[in-house]
């Protein structure tokens, strides 16, 4: 038979668990967001391509968050003010509604319902009128393409476009209310068709090898500082798996087979539980493997089987760089070039070798599409009619992959803990803030361990699960200064509620560090954008020449523009610009040294120009008289009159093939004539 190159997708389905279960009360609305714009999307754009599988990787607390959305009246603090007449709501409620009205892609969601764009521009001061369309207008924007093509009320109201009532506001979430019934039915659905595959996580998305040994962050990182511990939290960690296979089956009428763990997060004694309970096969990133000894990218695309003395699993590694094209280049390109890129690199792998192989695309399945047109329905579209077209190309699903002699397959005995992002776990514990957090779950642990013994079954069973809600991977994320958010104050409490909820299950009083919030207060510096304080005048050399050069400029910080990524993967790490009174300088600050030969920064300017500059450590002019160098850095020199009233995006290619996108989600906009004139945003 002829060789074929399979391709196995995983969507990864997770929001973070926002309920207090002592109030009852959720905190934030992002699972009913993501309801209603991804999670019924994803599956039905796969489902009119027969030939196209996929697994979805559909987390526990997730699916429970879900089921409370099945109710009309559901206890999410944000639905239940929106839902209230606007001439009723108190001035604190409008400031926290608005506060949220607005946490829409301005291009994708904002911009294509005019009424909506609208009111974006107006910002403040919301008439009565006003706030009525803006509510019901950004649950709109929220809707994905099956609501809108299929849900009356939906159309007629998108049509209407202003001029709205209470009476359409509570129609519209009432129907959607009804609509996530169908959610789960539908996975379902497809599972029993088997175009899809679905896998779970450990209940609570935690990082599951820090809970079996702590220990394994130093083990994957020498150089992480760990918090101060004693003792583990290695049961809960099997309750975790326990509990999360126990509700799969209650809920799909079929035992789980395979775990996509939380972030990738595997160790060798975590997998060996895994299989032990029966899990035919799990997913991890490409470093992990390479961290083990195994060096060949061709091994990622075998069917990789971790054995241990009785038994084996599976394991798949991801391809970064083809998933985080998806998941953050291809957003920027049109869905033509995207799908060609996306073909022509598999098209690389498949002929690289003689063997058949399978390629893992693995990432989050809901928070990119916002930052494609359309929700990324035409990307789709594209994208998997051409490989269905393919002949040399198919998708399988994992447990296929599992069982297939024709795939090439490679024996591990021993694996390294890592995750997907950078191999370690120190996204997640090392940094002060992160460790702080550790340290006060160690201690509720230990007061709780003192207490046991005292409390109820029932109390103690409401205590167990605050603990593995707490011992979520979301909470940890958002601590420390590699990931940026204007909620970080927000996750930070939601975190620290689980343990003042034990503290108040055992009756006694919380300690003072728990009452106090980890997060430190961030000054405009640290977020992801930096205002000109000097004007600029570059000398353009390729390096920063002397200090003051670049003193008082704009900067981009990339890190805090990518939430899921780690900056080792790019070669541009910041930006820095700013004016004088004739000419805007950019400088990229990054490791140019492997594109002298074959690198390409691509300028994009919102007004449709573009400028193609060619890496190189002379001095060049191109024909709209930029001028630039690269050596040590890269530096750029433009007339104020080509950039001004425009905004400017870059893309950095070698060989033809995109490397990076600059800003991932963001355009640089400034008023040359008044220094730079408008935040960036994210």
């Amino acid at each position: 038979m002829a060789k074929k190159l399979s391709v196995s997708f995983l969507w990864h389905m997770h929001q973070p668990y926002y309920r207090d279960d002592l109030s009852g009360e959720i905190i934030m609305p992002w699972v009913f967001l993501h309801a209603i714009k991804d999670y019924y999307d994803m599956p039905w754009y796969l489902e009119k391509f027969p030939k196209i599988k996929a697994t979805f990787n559909l987390v526990p607390s997730l699916l429970v968050q879900l089921g409370a959305y099945e109710d009309p009246l559901v206890n999410d603090k944000f639905l239940k003010t929106l839902r209230k007449p606007v001439d009723k709501l108190t001035k604190r409620e409008r400031e926290y509604l608005i506060e949220y009205l607005f946490f829409s892609n301005e291009h994708n969601m904002i911009k294509p319902l005019p009424r909506y764009h609208e009111l974006f521009l107006k910002k403040e001061n919301f008439s009565d009128s006003e706030l009525i369309d803006l509510e019901t207008l950004f649950i709109l924007a929220w809707c994905g393409n099956y609501l809108r093509k299929e849900k009356e009320v939906i159309k007629r109201l998108i049509k209407k476009g202003r001029g709205f009532t209470q009476e359409d506001k509570i129609e519209l979430l009432n129907v959607l209310s009804i609509f996530i019934k169908e959610i789960i039915a539908y996975y379902k659905k497809l599972s029993d068709s088997r175009q899809i595959e679905i896998s779970t996580t450990p209940f609570n998305h935690p990082i599951s090898p820090l809970l079996f040994d702590i220990e394994n962050g130093k083990l994957a990182n020498p150089n992480t500082t760990l918090p101060k511990y004693s003792g583990n939290f290695k049961e809960d960690a099997l309750l975790q798996i326990d509990s999360s296979i126990t509700y799969y089956k209650e809920l799909f009428g079929k035992k789980a087979e395979g775990f996509w763990p939380a972030e990738g997060s595997v160790s060798y004694n975590f997998l060996k539980t895994l299989s032990d309970k029966g899990i035919k096969w799990a997913c991890s990133d490409q470093e992990v493997l390479y961290k083990s000894g195994h060096f060949s990218k061709e091994d990622i695309y075998k069917n990789n089987i971790l054995h241990f003395q009785d038994k084996s699993i599976n394991l798949f590694f991801r391809d970064r760089e083809l998933s985080d094209l998806i998941g953050f280049n291809y957003s920027a390109w049109d869905d033509e070039s995207a799908t060609n890129d996306f073909l022509s690199r598999l098209r690389d792998i498949y002929e690289s070798s003689d063997s058949c192989l399978n390629v893992n695309v693995i990432l989050d399945g809901e928070n990119a599409w916002e930052h494609y047109s359309d929700n990324a329905q035409g990307f789709f579209q594209k994208l998997y009619s051409k490989i269905e077209e393919a002949d040399w190309l198919e998708c399988k699903l994992f447990d296929e992959v599992a069982t297939d002699a024709k795939i090439a397959s490679n024996d591990l005995h021993e694996l390294e803990p890592g995750s997907w992002i950078n191999g370690n776990f120190n996204i997640w514990i090392g940094h002060s803030e992160k460790n702080s957090a550790w340290e006060m779950l160690f201690q509720t642990k230990e007061d709780f361990e003192k207490l046991q013994k005292n409390l109820s079954d029932e109390r103690i069973k409401k205590i167990k699960n605050e603990f593995l809600i707490a011992q979520s991977s979301d909470w940890f994320w958002w601590y420390g200064d590699d990931h940026h958010t204007d909620l970080a104050s927000t996750f930070d409490t939601l975190f620290r509620t689980h343990l003042m909820n034990i503290y108040t299950l055992m009756d006694k009083k919380i300690p003072a560090n728990i009452l106090k919030p980890i997060v430190q207060t961030k000054s405009g510096n640290d977020n992801f954008i930096k205002h000109s304080t000097n004007r600029i005048t570059a000398k353009l050399d390729g390096k920063i020449s002397h200090f003051y050069e670049w003193l008082g400029c704009g900067e981009a910080q990339l890190s805090h523009e990518l939430s899921s990524m780690s900056m080792q993967d790019f070669t541009v790490s910041k930006i820095y610009f700013g004016c004088d009174k004739k000419h805007c300088f950019v400088a990229l600050i990054g490791d140019f040294s492997k594109l002298f030969e074959s690198g390409v920064l691509e300028i994009e300017f919102s007004n449709g120009i573009k400028a193609s500059l060619p890496i190189a450590k002379t001095l060049q002019h191109n024909e709209l008289g930029i001028r630039y160098i690269t050596d040590e850095i890269m530096e750029i020199e433009m007339e104020k009159a080509l950039i001004e009233k425009s905004s400017l995006g870059f893309k950095l290619f070698n060989d033809g093939k995109l490397l990076q996108l600059l800003p991932l989600y963001s355009k640089i906009e400034f008023d040359c004539l008044k220094e730079i004139r408008k935040n960036w945003y994210i």
